[in-house]
């Protein structure tokens, strides 16, 4: 089962790779099959074609680049008091514009764009986003119940739009020298901390 599990991997990171540099269009069966050193049919044990590995390309590529340095859920074993939220609010954002994270969000963005036109691939990706901010919606759920976070806004839409806020970021960044993306920063900081935070609390 290892070497079923490593093969089909081994053919999504591929496909991945192929999709980075050259498109969708790109994807070869056959030349992932050389690439690997593996017989064209190996690749039909594990993908029925070549859109079934297209799509679970997308939804790896995507989740690749979901993935973060710690989970919501062990950054709120850490929070003892409002002042602890915020700071932990603050730094996820923080580490989500550092320079390096910019490729990340630029795929997700194209994985977003191809689901768009793609039903099943949507339902993938909406499957991964809800598991995803699910984990936020539940952390902010526990700041409203402590009162550290306001209670007229509903958890699960404020996890979407801060997903949003973050993965817009890329706007900016894709006209390096116009935008001052310290500045951009700064904006969303404010936005996201005023917004979600009671002022009276």
């Amino acid at each position: 089962m290892e070497i079923v599990e490593t093969t089909r991997s081994r053919i999504l990171n591929a496909a991945i790779e192929m999709m980075e540099t050259g498109g969708e269009s790109s994807v070869r069966l056959s030349a992932i099959a050389e690439a690997l050193g593996i017989r064209e049919p190996s690749i039909y044990h594990h993908f029925t074609n070549r859109t079934e590995l297209i799509n679970a390309a997308y939804v790896e590529w995507y989740w690749q680049c979901l993935k973060t340095e710690f989970s919501v859920e062990a950054m709120m074993v850490l929070v003892e008091t409002k002042e602890d939220y915020v700071r932990a609010v603050r730094k996820s954002m923080e580490w989500s514009y550092q320079p390096e994270r910019h490729h990340a969000r630029s795929i997700r963005l194209s994985v977003l764009g191809a689901a768009q036109r793609n039903a099943e691939l949507a339902i993938a990706i909406n499957d991964i986003n809800k598991r995803f901010l699910a984990t936020i919606a539940d952390a902010a759920l526990v700041a409203q119940q402590k009162g550290w976070l306001r209670q007229d806004v509903d958890p699960m839409a404020t996890a979407y739009w801060l997903h949003g806020q973050i993965i817009g970021r890329a706007v900016a960044e894709m006209d390096p020298g116009h935008v001052d993306l310290a500045q951009w920063d700064k904006v969303s900081f404010e936005a996201v901390l005023g917004f979600i935070f009671s002022p009276e609390n």
